[in-house]
């Protein structure tokens, strides 16, 4: 059993390895878990820096359409390189990198199997595409007035703006307020840009991917605020026949002892089981 790993924003893949630790000495031995990095220097997440050494990354510093797309190409070629994987995890920026990726995929390439037979989401944030004609039918027909709102990124603006975009908009920046002590970036960095560069949240609502392989997702009870929302997000573009919620203590973190840490263990062989029952 082969898995793709991908770490959080402002870490490493030795932070995804210390982060999965409890997992990976109590898995089956013949598990294997492959971390692939990111290749976009950034400041380190709160407290990565008493633990790893310099340099951080991330997968994604603007969340705009060409850099998920770039991300997304880190996997491919991962699969190309390393591969064939079974399944794929990621924490945080990771997961919404993967879930970004699988619903582009699944939309794009609708009888086309997935490259993974199942994925794990831990405390993912929001995806946002690497398709520039979704991002073109959420924006493109906007007036100046309505750009302004967005530029601005206060909610009495966002409030006002068309149901074509309200809802992703809104989704996405209380995603960059909720994460800012992680990214150390004001909310104009990621919206105060000329309308093709503003990111572009996969909503639920206006984009129509889903994945029917199984998921299993993990989410903190005191996750930052607003995260929680994300994670509830991803769930729904997922097929709930297949799909398990593991709810923990952690935060912003993943189980590493104890029973939370044993029942992530049983998730994860539960979802194995659901793959090889589950077809393409």
């Amino acid at each position: 059993m082969r898995i793709l790993c991908l770490h959080g924003y402002g870490t490493s893949a030795d932070a995804l390895q210390y982060q999965l630790s409890g997992l990976l000495h109590s898995a089956d031995p013949s598990w294997e878990f492959h971390m692939l990095s990111g290749e976009i220097e950034c400041p380190p997440a709160p407290g990565i820096e008493t633990k790893f050494t310099p340099p951080y990354y991330c997968w994604s510093r603007t969340f705009d359409a060409p850099s998920i797309e770039e991300a997304h190409t880190l996997i491919t070629e991962a699969i190309e390189d390393e591969g064939p994987f079974d399944g794929i995890l990621g924490f945080s920026q990771g997961a919404s990198i993967i879930a970004s990726f699988l619903l582009e995929q699944t939309a794009s390439h609708p009888e086309e199997p997935l490259p993974f037979r199942f994925a794990i989401f831990c405390s993912t944030t929001i995806p946002c595409a690497s398709d520039p004609n979704y991002c073109q039918s959420l924006m493109g027909s906007l007036s100046r007035q309505d750009q302004q709102r967005i530029r601005s990124g206060q909610d009495d603006q966002l409030a006002q703006l068309p149901t074509s975009i309200k809802a992703p908009i809104e989704e996405f920046v209380k995603v960059i307020k909720a994460g800012r002590s992680i990214t150390r970036e004001p909310i104009r960095f990621f919206l105060d840009r000329s309308i093709e560069e503003i990111p572009c949240a996969l909503h639920p609502d206006h984009f129509a991917g889903r994945l029917s392989i199984p998921t299993l997702h993990l989410r903190g009870h005191n996750d930052l605020p607003g995260l929680s929302d994300c994670a509830l997000l991803v769930e729904e573009f997922c097929n709930p026949k297949c799909r398990k919620t593991i709810l923990h203590s952690a935060g912003h973190d993943i189980p590493r002892s104890g029973s939370e840490l044993r029942q992530f263990r049983a998730g994860l062989e539960w979802l194995i089981a659901q793959s090889q029952l589950t077809p393409q």
